[in-house]
């Protein structure tokens, strides 16, 4: 727990000052402690209540301050309602237009369990038309990927490649590590491109994620690898715990 009586006052001219609304300047103060390393990740931020006395200021203020943190992916709140300093609260804002595996790169706590099991499949139409195979029935590798942190599942990944791949990559079916490997890491240094989709729906008892509440929005990233000469390579599909995972996306004029 954070000692808040170790945190900086805000000067009485600051808060006096109208121009900057009270929770920006709160959030400020917090932030600049987090990117100084003052406040370190796991860190549990003291209760709403104790920071709006500590700072002579609205629990309501301090409550929109927090929010405004916890939209940005600096902190997060447990399932105790406890707010806490976010793994990766100052992980590389290189944008999701670069490569990589999002359950991994995006997620704002820390991804210490992961879980694999592959198995044969043949495919379907629209897998089969979307790694560039006339018919469906071709056999592929599907592969689920569960994605935890502590105890809790925060992502689930379908990955289905070409059986093929398998001699062309040296791998062995029953080498689950190879496999998980393969799919988590491998795949996206092999891609050159991806073309993604996303949605967003709340959970049900299709969601391959564990979750408490049904409303809980989870994030839907369906894409496929592309390799070299627009050889598709892989299909996945990404369901992700809305509350925690964040993206950054470079937009440019289309003029």
């Amino acid at each position: 727990m954070i000692d808040y009586n170790q945190l900086p006052l805000i000067e009485k001219d600051i808060l006096d000052n109208a121009l900057i609304p009270n929770y920006v300047k709160i959030y400020d103060v917090i932030f600049n402690l987090i990117v100084e390393g003052v406040i370190k990740p796991g860190d549990v931020v003291p209760s709403e209540n104790a920071l709006a006395n500590y700072w002579k200021v609205s629990r309501g203020t301090v409550r929109m301050a927090m929010r405004k943190l916890e939209e940005d992916g600096y902190i997060n709140k447990t399932q105790g309602k406890q707010a806490v300093v976010a793994a990766y609260a100052m992980q590389s804002k290189d944008g999701f237009q670069w490569l990589f595996n999002p359950c991994l790169e995006n997620c704002v706590d820390k991804i210490d369990e992961i879980r694999s099991e592959p198995n044969y499949q043949p495919c379907g139409v629209y897998v089969a038309h979307e790694l560039g195979h006339e018919k469906s029935g071709t056999l592929m590798i599907s592969v689920r990927t569960d994605y935890f942190s502590g105890e809790r599942q925060l992502a689930n990944t379908s990955t289905i490649f070409d059986a093929r791949y398998l001699e062309e990559y040296n791998l062995d079916f029953n080498n689950k590590e190879a496999i998980q490997k393969f799919v988590v890491h491998d795949l996206y240094q092999a891609a050159k491109r991806a073309k993604t989709v996303f949605n967003v729906l709340n959970a049900d008892t299709n969601s391959f994620i564990a979750v408490t509440n049904k409303n809980e929005p989870i994030i839907i990233v369906e894409e496929i690898l592309v390799g070299n000469n627009d050889k598709p390579l892989a299909y996945s599909k990404h369901q992700l715990l809305g509350s925690k995972y964040r993206f950054s996306i470079e937009r440019k004029s289309h003029i």
